[in-house]
Formats: structure tokens, sequence, C-alpha cells
């Protein structure tokens, strides 16, 4: 892998020329899932953009890429050149980041290491974490993770992060849920015709998508797993339907809801979320193997069913 993250490395520094300086830092990704970072900094920036080839090394040794092509892939991942000239000077005062200020939740266990150096609060099995939603690309690349470092430069207290993220989760964040559905046969209309619609009607007869399952996350689709923490939006929701909900971790950036009716609640156990995170989601975006209830009448969320460990 250092031999690979060398090639590529002298591959961007051809392309971009000499106004960037290009190194490597091996970077801890949530749930303590190391990366090979190859980090872009453009000479007289304060700033520098980060890429990580990992993900692509099963198809260069297969050789179904080309260095060439998994450089082009990372440089249009990162835009360096699209970076504002001022981002650094916002990041630097807390008065002008306030309104990027955003809650991430991650795994409480599964992040100890992480959390030794940055604020956070526990929330059940989970943390409540704080970034700047710098919004300069799609995914990982728009957030900066707020360490205790910059919460000593902004001289502000925890407190004042989770009541500025509170603030920003309830009036900016836009929580909502899409009936799972309805997301279902979206994606099924992209293939075609009876085929798709048959295959539609035998998910709904077979499993329990026809209890009424939900998907909540918020606006950007990022971080949206925070919507646990949106109290309003739960009690809305579960008055909507006249009952407790079950809640699902999907991922870091969405929930599955499901409005309790009769024995529903019990149709997925934990060792079902435990697979399902290890089949389907990245290690990174692995939130919980946990199973949380919201109860309509006490308006707070607690572990239904908690999980093994991530």
């Amino acid at each position: 892998m250092e031999d690979y993250r060398e090639k590529i490395i002298k591959e961007i520094e051809k392309k971009l020329g000499d106004g960037y300086r290009i190194f490597p830092k091996d970077v801890t990704k949530n749930n303590n899932l190391s990366l090979h970072g190859i980090f872009i900094h453009k000479k007289d920036e304060s700033i520098a953009a980060v890429v990580y080839p990992d993900e692509y090394f099963i198809f260069y040794g297969a050789g179904l890429m080309t260095l060439e092509e998994i450089t082009d892939e990372l440089i249009q991942r990162c835009h360096p050149e699209e970076v504002p000239q001022n981002i650094a000077d916002t990041v630097q005062n807390f008065g002008m980041a306030k309104d990027m200020v955003r809650i991430r939740m991650v795994n409480y266990a599964a992040n100890s290491a992480e959390l030794r150096h940055i604020p956070h609060r526990k929330f059940l099995d989970l943390a409540a974490t704080y970034y700047i939603d710098t919004e300069l690309a799609v995914g990982e690349n728009a957030a900066i993770v707020i360490s205790d470092k910059l919460l000593e430069i902004w001289d502000v207290a925890e407190e004042d992060l989770y009541r500025t993220g509170m603030e920003n989760l309830l009036g900016r964040d836009g929580c909502h849920t899409v009936d799972l559905r309805s997301i279902v046969r979206e994606v099924l209309q992209e293939e075609t015709d009876r085929e798709a619609e048959a295959l539609f009607d035998m998910i709904e007869a077979e499993t329990e998508i026809n209890a009424g399952m939900y998907v909540a996350t918020n606006k950007t689709h990022f971080h949206g797993s925070a919507c646990l923490l949106n109290i309003p939006f739960l009690r809305e929701f579960a008055d909507s339907r006249g009952s407790d909900l079950i809640i699902y971790p999907a991922s870091l950036d969405e929930l599955l809801i499901l409005p309790v009716r009769g024995r529903n609640r019990d149709c997925m156990d934990t060792e079902d979320i435990r697979q399902i995170n290890m089949s389907s989601v990245p290690r990174e975006k692995c939130l919980s193997n946990s199973i949380y209830l919201y109860d309509r009448a006490k308006q707070e969320v607690s572990i239904y069913k908690e999980g093994t460990p991530l």
C-alpha cells in the first residue's frame, strides 16, 4: 500500500504542478478506521484537501484501473483549486463559523480514542460530537471535525457548541422522513416495467416493508442520524402516527423509523442490525448495533435493545 500511495502522489504532483505540496499522512476515521491519506496543499493557503486512494487499490491490483485514471478520480473528488481563500479565517473565528457548526453522532465505544481529543457528550451508547460543515464538497471532505484545540482557539465551552449545534439542528437542518416504500419503488422504476413492479409486489408481500417503515435524515443527507436528538421532530412524527417509534441506526447519515403497531416492534433484532452493518454498511459509516425507542408519553429516546459492540 505504501508503494502504491507513493506512485499516486507522484502522479498528482505531475498533474497539479509546482503550485501544490503533496504529502502522505494516515488518517483515523470514524470507528477507528485507518486510511492512507494524501494531503493536497495549495501553496500560500492555510488548509489542505485530503484524498484516500485505499478504495481504488483493489482495482489497481486487478489491472482494472491505471494510476493515471485513479489520480484523475481523486483530483476530481477534492477540487483543490476551489477551496475558498477565506475558509481558514472563518474556521478560526467562532462568530463567523457558528452557523456552520453541526452535530454528528458516533458510536461511543468504537471511537473512545478519538473522543479523548474532541469535545463531545455521551448519549445512550453514542456520542454527540461536532463538525463545521464547510459545504466545499460532497461527503466527508465537506466537514472539519471540531477538536479540543479549536475549542481553545474559540475560547468557548462544549456547552456552547451543543447549544449552537442544537439550534442549527432544529432550525436549519430540516429533519424529515420518507416512506421506505416510495424509495424502493423509485429505485425499481429506474429499471423497467412489469418486472420491476412484480419485484416490488414480492418485496411488499414477503418483508416488513409493508409495516410502514420510514427513512429519517436531514436535508443534506449528511450525518442525518443527528435527527435522533431532535425531540420536536420525533414528537411530531410519533403524534402523527399515534404511536411510539422503533428507531434503527441505518448509518451515520440516516435512521430507519418504524411506528409501533401491535407486535411489529420486534420485526428486526439486534443480530439483524449487526448483520446488516457487517454486510451492507461501510465500516466508517456504522453507527450502532443497538435498537432505540422513542416513547411518545415520556417524549424521550432510550435503548430498546442493546446490541453487541461494533
